[in-house]
């Protein structure tokens, strides 16, 4: 039993972070955007809502193109 205590108290000190992205919530829409102001929303028409990265990625939505830099600058 010892050495499963070890293993325990390491899974138990995991946290999970999420990154909030900005959508369109259209049928239509494609792409995802970190920030809630970015001019690419600006051609929404309907309304932005908040989501997941891990939600927008599996909605086959891609980063948005104004944004492409944003991704691979980031630091977690």
């Amino acid at each position: 039993m010892k050495p499963i205590l070890p293993v325990l108290l390491f899974f138990t000190n995991i946290t999970c972070t999420t990154t909030t992205v900005y959508v369109c919530d259209s049928k239509n829409a494609i792409k995802y955007h970190y920030k809630a102001n970015c001019r690419g929303l600006s051609n929404c028409h309907y309304r932005v809502i908040e989501t997941t990265l891990d939600s927008a990625r599996k909605s086959n939505k891609t980063l948005c193109d104004w944004e492409r830099d944003h991704e691979h600058n980031s630091t977690p």
